[in-house]
This record gives C-alpha cells, sequence and structure tokens, in this order.
C-alpha cells in the first residue's frame, strides 16, 4: 500500500512539476534523497539522473524539520562538469523530495554538488507535518 501511494505521489509530482519540453526530451523530474531507494541527483545540466550507486541519511534538526542527503555516482553518458558545479533551486527550478513516513515531502530549499569525476550530491531541508 505504501509502495502504490508512494506511486500515485511520484505521478501527481510529475504533473505539477513537468514543463514544456521539445519532443524527443525526456520530462523533468524531481531530485529524490531518500534512504533506502536510489537517489535521483542532477548532473551537469541540473537534469535527475537515477544513481548507480549512493547513500542517503536523514536527520531530523528540529520539530518540524527535517534534513536528508545524498551523495551518489551517475550512471555512465551523464554530462560531468569541467569543474565542480553548484545547484539550487534557482538555477534548476525542480524540487527535492523525500519519504518521510507516509509522506512524501518536497522543497526548494536544497543545495547541490556535481563534480568532474560523476559524483553528485544534495542536502534538502524539509518542514514536516
Amino acid at each position: 500500500m505504501k509502495r502504490l501511494s508512494l506511486i500515485l505521489m511520484m505521478i501527481f509530482l510529475l504533473s505539477l512539476t513537468a514543463s514544456a519540453t521539445s519532443a524527443g526530451t525526456p520530462p523533468t523530474l524531481v531530485y529524490l534523497a531518500s534512504p533506502g531507494q536510489p537517489c535521483q541527483l542532477p548532473d551537469a545540466t541540473g537534469q535527475p539522473q537515477q544513481t548507480i550507486e549512493s547513500k542517503a541519511e536523514m536527520t531530523e534538526v528540529a520539530e518540524h524539520s527535517v534534513q536528508a542527503s545524498c551523495v551518489g555516482i551517475l550512471p555512465e553518458g551523464s554530462v560531468q562538469p569541467s569543474s565542480p558545479l553548484k545547484l539550487s533551486y534557482s538555477e534548476t527550478k525542480l524540487f527535492c523530495a523525500t519519504q518521510y513516513g507516509d509522506e512524501l515531502l518536497l522543497t526548494k530549499s536544497y543545495g547541490a554538488t556535481v563534480l568532474p569525476d560523476g559524483t553528485a550530491e544534495i542536502n534538502c531541508t524539509f518542514r514536516s507535518m
């Protein structure tokens, strides 16, 4: 049942966050930093890529405030920068998401880094209910 609700929430998110794209371009998604799931981290163009290996952690930092972070290796063929690239919502216009209990949380409050060696990381701060 949890898996079905997660899938339905992701479909809902896609309908909210998908932007107009040109033919042949995959629709934009969200970044995902959630323990127990493969992370979706940005490549050098800011596009979410499902990592081939990742480690996600979550910390409750205050009442109703959660931080999720993930470090992962981008798949072969991902666009890599020539020097470390820092990204945030203001550059990408994509949300960061995490699964927190039964809730799927979204935030614009994150910082991501993409490295020339194909490693990417993201740190997101969420408000929980």
